[in-house]
């Protein structure tokens, strides 16, 4: 399986307060940091893990599953942005091959 990493990155640096401008952008990018998947997403004024992850599996895609043991829902913060592994959504519905 190939890996997969979802980048939500605001669209403008951020104001004093935290508050983003102009929205983030979802980019799901493969190993060679080919873009498979842009999501837009212009009224977020602040990240919100739950609802990209909902945003993630409406382009069919899911966090990598079994990762996520600090509760924060696979997304790590990286720079400006958060970042978190990610399998194509019907990988994540498959049970693991036991070959």
């Amino acid at each position: 399986m190939s890996e997969l990493t979802a980048v939500c990155t605001p669209n403008s640096y951020p104001h004093e307060d935290g508050r983003i401008e102009h929205g983030y952008q979802l980019n799901v990018l493969d190993q060679d940091l080919t873009v498979l998947a842009t999501v837009d997403l212009p009224d977020w004024e602040s990240f919100h893990q739950e609802a990209a992850g909902h945003r993630l599996a409406d382009a069919g895609f899911a966090l990598q599953p079994g990762l996520d043991s600090s509760g924060a829902e696979g997304w790590t913060s990286a720079g400006l942005g958060y970042m978190a592994p990610v399998v194509r959504a019907e990988a994540a519905e498959r049970p693991p091959s036991s070959n």
